[in-house]
């Protein structure tokens, strides 16, 4: 059965400014990782506001939801592009990161945390992440369930509502937390999304505004999103242990100040070829960077006692290479085939039931 949705003019499916923040985040997350702890005490300074890079990708992730959404016709669409988008190219950065970590520290692999690993929720099974960026790809894949539950159940059309009243609950549910701290501290260890489901929402929002969806209404809704995301600075997310919480509202503040002007096409300017590339292979430079990058820093520095600064250009440089690499030989060709795959058997399936109704 075919979901209603909510009334949109779908624009252009090619928004060039997102992938440029798409890289632009990227960047922020890979200088962060690699400027602090130890390399901080090398180059003397750390550029701590990196932490928040993850803040764009999530707004991001709720803007392009829709164009998702406006491409699929019943659920099962929405679980196989989401599939295809995520898992290939994950699971090939999780074999690299794998294979690196077992020849540097080898007791920190085992078969239980690599299998718990390629389910992008290891936290389920009681295992840690294999590389500490992966904690971000739950609170996505338990974003998508929330859609997922909209699509099925036939309330994707009622989506704002929907997201206010999750933010509302959100906001209670830690606004109470003195009165449950232990199931409070498990919850938000293993649901992440309650510590950013705002920013998500955020992305939603500017969507149906950049479609001139009640404009008036979901501009003050942005406005109740981005207090919602201040008061979860210090509920769970990383950024409370790097930046201060003035320092995060307004960086939060900023971010949503860019996007407001990205979707009026006031960023034009940032589609140049170096931020659209960067865009383009973010996803694999986030998957790839922080384990093997740090360990290829560290053996830049420590070992082969290469100063810092072109240390830290050469790594950039190589994990870049690699991203680039998956992204060329392993995200785009496994997204098309797998989408293939599933648009000749949902055809074949279809011809089949054709007969069958002409034979009856």
């Amino acid at each position: 059965m075919t979901e209603k949705r909510p009334h949109l003019n779908i624009i252009d499916s090619r928004f060039l400014e997102l992938d440029a923040l798409r890289g632009l985040a990227a960047v922020l997350v890979v200088l962060f990782h690699f400027t602090i702890n130890s390399n901080s005490l090398l180059l003397g300074w750390e550029f701590r506001y990196g932490v928040t890079g993850v803040d764009i990708f999530f707004i991001i992730s709720g803007f392009v939801i829709f164009l998702t959404i406006s491409r699929v016709k019943k659920w099962p669409d929405f679980v196989v592009s989401r599939f295809a988008r995520l898992y290939p190219a994950f699971w090939c950065c999780l074999l690299i990161t794998t294979m690196a970590m077992m020849l540097i520290e080898p007791e920190a692999v085992s078969l239980q945390k690599l299998l718990a690993n390629t389910t992008m929720m290891p936290i389920f099974f009681n295992q840690e992440n294999m590389d500490q960026s992966y904690w971000t790809l739950l609170v996505e894949l338990i974003f998508y369930f929330w859609i997922l539950v909209l699509l099925v159940t036939g309330n994707i059309k009622n989506i704002v509502s929907a997201g206010f009243i999750f933010t509302v609950f959100i906001i209670l549910f830690h606004a109470f937390s003195p009165l449950y701290t232990g199931f409070h501290e498990f919850a938000t260890r293993k649901i992440e999304l309650l510590n950013h489901f705002p920013l998500f929402f955020s992305g939603i929002l500017f969507y149906l505004i950049r479609n001139g969806n009640h404009v008036k209404k979901n501009s003050l809704l942005i406005g109740f999103c981005l207090f919602a995301a201040c008061y979860l600075h210090n509920q769970g997310g990383r950024s409370q242990y790097h930046v201060t919480p003035y320092e995060h509202y307004a960086i939060l503040t900023f971010f949503h100040i860019v996007f407001a002007l990205a979707i009026f096409g006031k960023l034009k300017f940032l589609n140049t070829a170096p931020l659209l590339f960067l865009g383009k292979i973010s996803y694999c430079l986030y998957l790839i960077h922080q384990y093997v990058g740090l360990r290829l820093l560290a053996m830049l520095t420590d070992v082969w006692q290469v100063n810092i600064y072109p240390a830290l250009l050469m790594t950039m440089a190589l994990v870049t290479l690699a991203a680039w690499l998956i992204n060329k030989f392993v995200e785009i060709p496994a997204n098309h085939l797998i989408r293939n795959w599933y648009k000749n058997r949902n055809q074949k399936g279809s011809h089949a039931r054709s007969r069958e109704i002409a034979i009856q």
